[in-house]
């Protein structure tokens, strides 16, 4: 069974954990509704930076995503903005998604841009045959 990105409903605790299992915080049941989601996959860094990526859904933090790892997050239907930072830059474009009955499933990917003065994070929708193969 797929690893989700879940964040627990009573306490706030953003956990990797199987859909359907216990916090480990506060021990209420995770959200178990994976028919819809997205799957992020963070690209590897072009400057070998291991630093984790900070996950912001609707501005809620929803944890760190490590170097070259991929997450799927269930969420229901609905418009989400992600953002992503990192303890270098605080800079980075946000992408609003929206999924619905017809498009349940969203990927995109996020990865570092460098640039003159500072770098960026730069994160796109993607295809499902472009990202890797979750375990």
């Amino acid at each position: 069974m797929s690893l989700f990105r879940l964040k627990c409903g009573a306490c706030g605790h953003v956990v990797n954990a199987e859909a359907g299992s216990a916090c480990p915080k506060c021990a209420k049941a995770l959200a178990s509704g994976t028919e819809s989601y997205v799957q992020i996959y963070r690209m590897g860094s072009p400057f070998g930076m291991a630093i984790g990526y900070g996950v912001y859904i609707n501005e809620e933090p929803y944890g760190h995503l490590a170097n070259k790892e991929s997450i799927r997050v269930p969420l229901p239907f609905g418009k989400y903005t992600f953002r992503f930072t990192c303890g270098m830059t605080r800079k980075c474009d946000s992408l609003t998604v929206e999924l619905t009955p017809e498009n349940p499933v969203v990927y995109m990917k996020a990865r570092m841009q460098p640039g003159f003065w500072s770098n960026k994070i730069v994160c796109e929708t993607a295809t499902a045959d472009s990202m890797p193969v979750m375990k």
